[in-house]
Parts: C-alpha cells; sequence; structure tokens
C-alpha cells in the first residue's frame, strides 16, 4: 500500500515538474534533495524518484506545445511542430500523439531495461580496472566529442569539471589542494550547486524571460484525443525507430535526452509547420533515453545523462551505492526501480490523456508566479550541506558558470560529467598505470574495444564538426 501511494506521489509530483516551462527531470529532481529525509524506507524512495522521472519527461511535452517553451532541453524538438499545431487549434492533437508515442516506448524500453537489469549486472564480472578506465574515458569521448559541435569548447569544459571534482584533499598525500585556502573546500566542491548552477537557475531565468504567449485548445477535444492516438499506431514505425533512437543515446555515457531527440526529429520525414511526425519521432525517444540512461548508471556509476547525476546523488543520500558489484545482489532495489519507472509510465499516460485539457490550464499560469517558488526549493535544496553563507556562494558561482557556458556554447553536460567522473579518472589512472604495464593491457579484448571505441568516436566528431562548419 505505501508503495502505491509513494508512486502516486511522485507521479504527481513529476507531472506538475513537467508542466512548468524550463524545468525538466532534473530540476524536479534536485528540489527532491530537500525532502529524501522523508523516506525512512529506502526503497520507496527509490520508487518516488524514478516516478518523478518518467512522470516529467512525459509532461514536459505539455509547455513545449501549448506555449512554445520546453519544460526541458528534450522537449525543444517536439515544440518546433506541436506549437503550431497548438496555434492552429490543434492542441489536444499534438498533445495525445506525443503522450501515446512517448508512453509507447517508455513501457517498451522501460521493460527491456529493467526487468532486465540484474542480469546486465553480470557484465561487471568482466570488468577490471583497465576496462573501467577504458570505459570512463569512452563516456568522457561521447560527451565532449558528439553531443556539441564545439568539439574544442566541449574539451575545455570536461577538463575544467575535473578540475573542480579534483578540489579538496590529495588522496597520495592527504594535503589541501585547489582550495585557496578555504577550510569550506577541504571536502570537495559538493554536487548540488554545480548541478544546479549548471542546468536549473541557466533555464528558470530562460523561462522567465519568455513570452506568457498562449493557445486555445480546440473544442472537439475529444475527437482530437482519438485522432492523435490513432495516428501514432498509424505511424507506429516512425514511433518505435524513434524509441530505438532514444534507446540507443541512452546508453551512451552522458549525451542526454536533446542528442536522441533531434536525431529522432530529423529522421521522422517531418515539413515543419504543425507536421504530427514531427511530435511523434522525437517523443518516441523522448522516454527511451530516459530508461536506457539508467544503464551505464546503474552498471557503471556513469551517469547516462544529467538527470542520471541527480539520481546518482540521491541513491546516494539513500544508501545505495551505484557500480558495485554488491547492488547486484540487492533484488528489492531493482523491484523498485521497475516498479517505479513502468508503472508511473503507464499511470502519466493515462492521466496526461484523460485529463489533457486541464492540465493544459497550468501551463498558461504566468512564468513568474512559479519562478519564485521553483527558486526557493532549489537554493533550500544547496544549502543542506553546511546551511550556511558558503553554500550560497557555491550555488552563485556556478550560477555564473552556467549562465556564461550558456552562451558562449560551452557543453554544461561536458562540464558536468567531467565534474563527476573526476575522482574515478584519478583513482583508476593511478591503478591501473600502477599495476598494469602495456603488454598486459593488449591482452584485455574489452580494453582494446573500447579504446577502439573511443577513437571512432573522436572520428565522429571531427567529422561532424568540418561537416558543421564547412557544409
Amino acid at each position: 500500500m505505501n508503495e502505491v501511494l509513494v508512486l502516486l506521489l511522485g507521479t504527481f509530483y513529476g507531472l506538475i515538474i513537467g508542466l512548468i516551462p524550463a524545468a525538466g527531470a532534473t530540476t524536479g529532481l534536485i528540489t527532491l534533495f530537500s525532502f529524501m529525509y522523508l523516506f525512512s524506507d529506502p526503497y520507496l524512495g527509490v520508487i518516488f524518484c524514478m516516478a518523478v522521472v518518467a512522470a516529467s519527461t512525459t509532461g514536459d511535452t505539455f509547455a513545449g506545445i501549448l506555449l512554445g517553451i520546453p519544460g526541458a532541453n528534450s522537449a525543444a524538438a517536439t515544440m518546433v511542430d506541436g506549437f503550431p499545431l497548438a496555434l492552429k487549434g490543434k492542441a489536444t492533437y499534438a498533445i495525445s500523439a506525443a503522450v501515446t508515442s512517448s508512453t509507447i516506448n517508455g513501457l517498451l524500453w522501460g521493460s527491456l531495461v529493467f526487468l532486465f537489469i540484474p542480469f546486465y549486472m553480470e557484465l561487471l564480472l568482466f570488468f577490471g580496472v583497465p576496462e573501467l578506465w577504458a570505459f570512463t574515458i569512452f563516456a568522457l569521448a561521447t560527451v565532449g566529442f558528439i553531443s556539441s559541435k564545439w568539439m574544442i569548447r566541449s574539451t575545455i569544459a570536461i577538463i575544467l569539471g575535473i578540475f573542480f571534482g579534483l578540489v579538496g584533499v590529495d588522496p597520495n598525500t592527504n594535503e589541501a589542494r585547489f582550495t585557496l585556502g578555504w577550510f569550506y573546500l577541504q571536502d570537495g566542491i559538493q554536487l548540488m550547486p554545480v548541478v544546479a548552477g549548471l542546468f536549473a537557475i541557466p533555464e528558470l531565468l530562460e523561462g522567465f524571460k519568455k513570452r506568457d504567449k498562449t493557445s486555445l485548445m480546440g473544442s472537439n477535444h475529444l475527437i482530437q484525443l482519438i485522432d492523435g492516438i490513432k495516428v501514432v499506431f498509424k505511424n507506429i514505425w516512425l514511433s518505435l525507430r524513434g524509441g530505438f533512437i532514444g534507446a540507443f543515446i541512452g546508453v551512451l555515457p552522458g549525451l542526454g535526452g536533446a542528442v536522441a531527440d533531434w536525431i529522432a526529429y530529423g529522421q521522422s520525414g517531418s515539413k515543419g509547420n504543425g507536421d504530427i511526425r514531427g511530435v511523434i519521432g522525437p517523443e518516441g525517444a523522448n522516454n527511451a533515453q530516459k530508461a536506457t540512461s539508467m544503464l551505464p548508471t546503474i552498471l557503471f556509476g556513469i551517469p547516462g545523462a544529467p538527470f542520471a547525476a541527480i539520481i546518482m546523488a540521491l541513491f546516494t543520500y539513500l544508501g545505495f551505492e551505484l557500480g558495485t558489484p554488491d547492488l547486484a545482489y540487492d533484488t528489492l532495489f531493482f523491484d523498485s526501480l521497475t516498479f517505479g519507472f513502468i508503472a508511473a509510465t503507464a499511470l502519466t499516460g493515462v492521466i496526461c490523456l484523460v485529463f489533457a485539457q486541464y492540465f493544459a490550464y497550468l501551463s498558461y499560469v504566468p512564468y513568474r508566479y512559479y519562478f519564485p517558488i521553483v527558486l526557493l526549493f532549489i537554493v533550500w535544496a544547496c544549502m543542506q550541506y553546511t546551511g550556511g553563507w558558503e553554500d550560497l556562494i557555491m550555488l552563485l558561482f556556478f550560477s555564473a558558470v552556467g549562465i556564461i557556458c550558456k552562451y558562449v556554447k560551452f557543453s554544461r553536460p561536458s562540464l558536468l560529467i567531467g565534474f563527476i567522473l573526476s575522482e574515478r579518472v584519478e583513482a583508476l589512472s593511478i591503478q591501473m598505470f600502477t599495476l598494469y604495464d602495456w603488454s598486459s593491457l593488449m591482452e584485455r579484448p574489452i580494453f582494446l574495444g573500447l579504446i577502439l571505441a573511443t577513437v571512432i568516436v573522436g572520428l565522429i566528431g571531427l567529422f561532424k564538426r568540418n561537416r558543421l562548419e564547412y557544409v
């Protein structure tokens, strides 16, 4: 009974977050740090978190279609054709198609990921220090070379993120490093102000500047609702193809939903100006990417997307250490993951379809009313470390970094992934180059395969950059 109640609460909260323009799953998860202590049973916390992810991912479609302001970066592709449809009085049609496509692929890929994830955990048995090091470098390469056409800027962002992650105490000498004599930094920079500053604050400020223009939904709501469902099944292969793209991108560490959605939009065949195919394709990728992003996050402790970095921190707070073999034996953890994501995906789909017309009214509320509420929760969550002015200074500093990165095109996901993986890169590098020589590394096929994959990713990044610059 408690599980069902927590699922309902998480789904409702995720829907509200999804409906708020420029918020999305990342912002919604950040605010949860203020409430995690309420879960005396950590498995209930897992259900709640996964329900928030599933519900907000589906719900963020509403703001993009109705207001032309995506609820999250990953919903921007849906907005391209969804908003013109809404302006033509076909908002319910677009929302119905988007929710149906998203729900189908969320259930499909959620089942493939979460129902079988205990079996995927056996992959860890084949990964030693060299393989984990190579996979970590591969993760940095994918986010640096593929997720942005600005490859040099992304590389600089990764290096900057690693630098921030190394602030604290040197594990070899046990001496403070890069702290500028500030005792507060000797425990390292906390994740919360980094994520909130890089992602939540810049997007909130951007949303605050957006227009309040909306479109009224047509009066033939029921007919549009049915037509939206039917058109997805008429274009079911387009939806499933979008889901496959989202699932594939999700497995690659650090890329995030925006990449998957734009690729799915590009292959949809949309002609623009309200083509429903431009809604079905990217929405197929949306939930699928969220599901498969959890694979590298859980198996290796490497976040598959920015939202997954918050999940890692939340689960650590709940007492679960991702990327460790011990987790493979915790069947209740996997059951909670599965129930939270799949049940919330199905529930959200039903709720969004039944109450689409009424949920729309929340998107019509001017941004200035809920902007201070969301901002207050973010500041509160970031000040849970010491509760002092130092926490606030760090939030302000990384908010400035996030705003600068956003406007000068430095990849914020690259910086975040570099920050998160800095400790792992340092520790694994020390272990690998201490315990292994080159001849022994050449005898490890998985290690060599990952190095080859990293080189290929780098070449793809170079090719893509040249194509974008000169064609």
